[in-house]
């Protein structure tokens, strides 16, 4: 009677916990916009980035630029392949509203949601694997008139020794796609429900170690 008890009690627990998460990061992503974005070169390098605002604050233009606390972004980040879709490597350029990217170039239309004018996002401190796309409106903005690319955008990078090269030209714009926000909650609360039957599995087998590690999990996330 007693075990069942304690089952009960830990189950209700549990499924507030759970409930009360679910509210706190439902309430939080009432007023964010989340967006995708992707680029393709013509030799088939390409990159895919995500960036987000506060939609209670930004205006219907986005417009970032250079080092500093930013405007509008909450957070810009972007990922980079080879034609076989190997990584090369992923940065965020815009972490917790400030950017840490010198370069950076970003105008968004959230009535069109496009992506339009200069654009440079990456990271490009002149050492080895560092990676960057930009088009030739944000080589005149930062005033390298004379770098001006052979087509609109470049996917850049620098090799071992740090020596900028460009892998890959095209004149394709950088396509934008909205994140719903019921998927975010929807994943949200597929975790939250793998967690919680996980959990329940540890209770019934105290000896299983995987459900309790993997409920930790879920209690730190949200209490990051």
């Amino acid at each position: 009677m007693t075990h069942l008890f304690t089952k009960t009690a830990i189950s209700l627990v549990t499924t507030t916990t759970l409930a009360l998460a679910i509210a706190i990061t439902t309430n939080n992503l009432a007023h964010a916009a989340e967006f995708n974005f992707n680029w393709k070169g013509d030799t088939g390098y390409s990159a895919k980035g995500s960036f987000n605002y506060d939609t209670t604050t930004a205006p219907s233009v986005i417009s970032e630029t250079g080092l500093g606390a930013t405007k509008n972004l909450q957070s810009l980040s972007i990922s980079f392949f080879d034609p076989l879709s190997n990584l090369i490597n992923s940065f965020t350029p815009v972490l917790n509203s400030v950017s840490n990217y010198g370069f950076l170039r970003f105008n968004f239309d959230s009535t069109t949601e496009q992506i339009f004018g200069p654009f440079d996002v990456g990271k490009d401190d002149e050492f080895p694997g560092d990676t960057w796309l930009n088009n030739n409106l944000a080589l005149i903005d930062e005033g390298f008139s004379d770098e001006v690319l052979a087509k609109e955008f470049g996917f850049n990078n620098r090799d071992t020794v740090g020596t900028k090269q460009i892998l890959d030209l095209s004149n394709n714009s950088v396509q934008v796609s909205k994140v719903p926000e019921g998927s975010i909650i929807i994943g949200l609360l597929t975790v939250c429900s793998l967690g919680f039957r996980l959990k329940q599995k540890s209770i019934q087998n105290p000896k299983s170690k995987i459900g309790q590690c993997y409920f930790t999990g879920i209690q730190e996330k949200f209490n990051s």
